[in-house]
């Protein structure tokens, strides 16, 4: 199989032929061979959890469950409960016997999402039961023993945060075997077309496939999509169902990032105009046009499509600047 990767378009469910996915896809079908603990990282909206399931679907253990689970969401108190189960009156509200997650992922995968947010006391208990020291469920005095493969995720720095005690060094060992570091969108923009058609077909579901015209598409390509694959296919499926591409509500999401007092210098390099003008063009007020829908499509991207700071970088007002971006076709 590793033969025919070579330029992929799709491997499974995931989409991208850029040179960072292939290195991906060769990790993935070393990560299913193995039964080895993975950690993927990445970016939020990167599709960490579609790797893992991909491990899982192509690995032996495919035929059992693949057990998602948010560790930033199970607070410390619950964490036993929801890990281990319970039995029936272990404790107020609980009125019959509950399976954990241990068992419930038992011979398959149990996904471990922002593993980072675990704490040491977690940590502990999940490190003795992975290791075959087996669990016990809230209420039980019983030691149960489950198979189970983990892979987690995070997009933290897990090495960096043994040095500060939130990671403990065995822990980390333990399910550190097999590294996936999953590429931002800005760094495969190439896939980026790939997305866009994989997206519009599958938000069509049989009515008849829109046709973005190249402009969009270039829009779409030069973005940097902070948010990641999740962000290009929530804009997507906002067209699809409003017949009208807006990038405004994601962009004032993630403008909303940038700190009021952040300073953009004015862009004072104007050579990238000259990027693919020959010379030939004797309408002057083409030129003009031209010229100007550069400069404005660079403003905005230098300051991630922050309308307010990209009018105020090219002296002109609010109305008018967004009046162009329409009038170009920016978006």
């Amino acid at each position: 199989m590793k033969a025919t990767l070579k330029d992929r378009y799709r491997f499974g469910d995931i989409i991208g032929k850029s040179q960072p996915m292939q290195e991906v896809y060769e990790l993935i079908l070393e990560s299913a061979a193995s039964d080895g603990g993975v950690v993927i990282y990445g970016e939020s909206g990167t599709g960490k959890e579609l790797i893992a399931k991909t491990i899982h679907n192509m690995s032996e253990r495919h035929e059992m469950a693949f057990v998602p689970v948010n560790c930033g969401a199970v607070p410390e108190s619950i964490f036993e409960s929801e890990f281990f189960g319970h039995r029936k009156g272990a404790y107020t509200g609980a009125d019959s016997d509950r399976r954990g997650l241990f068992d419930i992922a038992n011979r398959g995968t149990l996904f471990l999402d922002e593993v980072g947010e675990l704490n040491t006391h977690m940590q502990v208990k999940l490190l003795r039961a992975i290791e075959g020291g087996g669990y016990t469920p809230v209420g039980d005095n019983k030691a149960r023993y489950s198979d189970i493969r983990i892979i987690a995720a995070t997009n933290e720095n897990l090495r960096s945060q043994i040095k500060t005690g939130k990671i403990r060094e065995d822990f980390f060992f333990r399910i550190h075997i097999i590294p996936i570091y999953v590429p931002p969108l800005r760094d495969r923009k190439e896939d980026i077309p790939l997305l866009v058609e994989h997206f519009i077909m599958l938000f069509s579901k049989g009515r008849k496939i829109p046709e973005l015209p190249p402009n969009t598409i270039e829009t779409l390509r030069v973005y940097d999509w902070p948010g990641n694959v999740r962000e290009l296919q929530n804009v997507l499926q906002r067209y699809i169902t409003t017949k009208n591409l807006d990038l405004m509500d994601t962009l004032s999401l993630n403008n909303n990032r940038i700190s009021e007092n952040r300073h953009f210098e004015p862009i004072k390099d104007l050579g990238f105009l000259q990027e693919g003008f020959d010379g030939g063009i004797t309408d002057l007020r083409t030129a003009v046009a031209d010229y100007e829908k550069s400069i404005i499509l660079k403003t905005l991207n230098q300051v991630r499509w922050n309308r307010k700071e990209a009018s105020k970088l090219l002296g002109v007002p609010l109305r008018t600047l967004s009046r162009k971006i329409k009038n170009y076709k920016l978006i």
